[in-house]
């Protein structure tokens, strides 16, 4: 899966990628205001899947929220950290290899608040795409750490390799 930078054309269509096997030819405008692209129909998007589309919002070459992120989870809150630390050590002694780590809505809240201080429209944009995208929010002891939203009684849970007899 590629990461595209989502980009709109027209309202109605989807800049295409390079490499995108069903982008066509479109242009708009006339004179000094005449542009073309190939674009693609997001109703195919959702059947190729070939792409990851990325908001606007996100610099997909510089992205700094994932270093502040992991700073966020392993430096400036305390508790976290030292939770991330125990639950890694106690896998590790029982040859267990974590697999992934899980983040309750709070915490979450809070990271996003960390780095998208300056701008409350960023801000509502990555909560509302990290609350509808499965994806990882950046990684940790290798692990990808995603937002878990039936996490209530746990602020972080290190998940664990299991072997079932």
């Amino acid at each position: 899966m590629y990461e595209v930078k989502l980009e709109s054309w027209d309202g109605k269509y989807i800049k295409a990628p390079d490499f995108c096997p069903y982008k066509v030819y479109k242009e708009r405008g006339e004179g000094e205001s005449y542009e073309w692209s190939f674009v693609i129909h997001p109703s195919i998007c959702n059947i190729c899947r070939l792409c990851n589309f990325i908001p606007s919002f996100i610099d997909i070459k510089n992205d700094l929220r994932t270093v502040k992120f992991v700073e966020y989870l392993t430096l400036i809150n305390k508790e976290v950290a030292t939770s991330i630390f125990n639950q890694n050590s106690f896998l590790r002694k029982k040859d267990r290899i974590p697999l992934a780590i899980l983040i309750n809505p709070e915490i979450f809240e809070m990271m996003l608040k960390l780095v998208y201080a300056d701008n409350e429209e960023k801000y509502k944009q990555a909560y509302t795409y990290y609350i509808n995208n499965e994806i990882p929010l950046c990684y940790i002891l290798g692990c990808p750490v995603y937002l878990s939203r039936k996490l209530t009684k746990s602020k972080i849970i290190v998940i664990g390799e299991v072997e079932w007899k």
